[in-house]
């Protein structure tokens, strides 16, 4: 289970808004953990959670968030699914996976997932990945910065 360190640097983001995400996993307690790990960090708004890529991706066109969290949760078929059809549809959302296994990181990839974590990472590497990634989609300015994230 992820959880939020309780010790954060605080963010530059004031005069900035924060990075809308849409979170994708089966309802439960990973959803639940996620949700409160990306809710807490400052600089991330979570505009939305859904339990399945075809409820997410009618949401995404609606919300239209900078990124997307999906978790590996999911069957492969339905992740690899819903990162074809958010990319045809709207190629500026970036999308991260986070994964099980070493196998399903490379499917994952393969399958043009913009960022692939391990379940295991820890709060702190995975706010860095969004942020890495958010700057790649230019969602985040390069003086911002996401929590804990080093300058």
């Amino acid at each position: 289970m992820i959880t939020v360190p309780t010790e954060m640097i605080e963010t530059t983001l004031q005069n900035h808004q924060p990075i809308p995400i849409a979170l994708v996993s089966r309802p439960g307690i990973m959803q639940q953990s996620l949700r409160s790990a990306l809710a807490a960090c400052p600089g991330i708004a979570v505009v939305g959670s859904f339990g399945d890529g075809l409820t997410a991706l009618r949401q995404v066109a609606k919300l239209g968030p900078g990124l997307l969290v999906i978790d590996s949760n999911l069957l492969d078929e339905e992740v690899e699914g819903l990162i074809a059809a958010v990319k045809a549809e709207q190629p500026t959302i970036g999308c991260l996976v986070i994964v099980r296994s070493s196998h399903q990181q490379a499917r994952m990839s393969a399958s043009g997932a913009d960022a692939v974590v391990l379940r295991d990472v820890s709060p702190q590497q995975l706010q860095a990945e969004l942020a890495r990634l958010a700057r790649r989609r230019e969602i985040l300015q390069p003086e911002q910065r996401l929590c804990d994230e080093q300058p």
